[in-house]
């Protein structure tokens, strides 16, 4: 697969590249900034898992889907919604297999977008 066809699979090629464009050179500032909190949220999520305080990875799982629909990573938005949601409804039973879900597509974002 060519970088461009894993960047488009994972990220909104178009939301990025018209950030990129606003931002200018702030466009990289916003990348790293969004790529140590989301692994700060994603350290949140799972602490909160570990504890079984579902309020914790609810509030970090709605804050990582906002910041990863600012950079259109669409798919890791999803899941994040799916984990707020479960938490929401007190479905406890899949939250561990979404967040395993979770950390790897955030792995995918990450390195889609050091390369875009």
């Amino acid at each position: 697969m060519v970088v461009e066809e894993i960047v488009m699979h994972h990220l909104d090629k178009d939301q990025l590249a018209e950030l990129k464009e606003v931002l200018e050179d702030e466009f990289d500032v916003l990348i790293n900034t969004y790529l140590k909190d989301a692994e700060f949220r994603l350290a949140l999520i799972q602490d909160g898992l570990d504890t079984q305080n579902c309020e914790a990875v609810r509030l970090a799982a709605h804050i990582l889907k906002g910041a990863s629909a600012n950079v259109g990573a669409t798919i890791l938005t999803s899941l994040c919604e799916q984990l707020e949601h479960d938490c929401k409804i007190k479905q406890y039973t899949s939250l561990h297999n979404i967040f395993a879900k979770t950390t790897i597509e955030f792995s995918h974002v990450k390195r889609s977008l050091q390369v875009f």
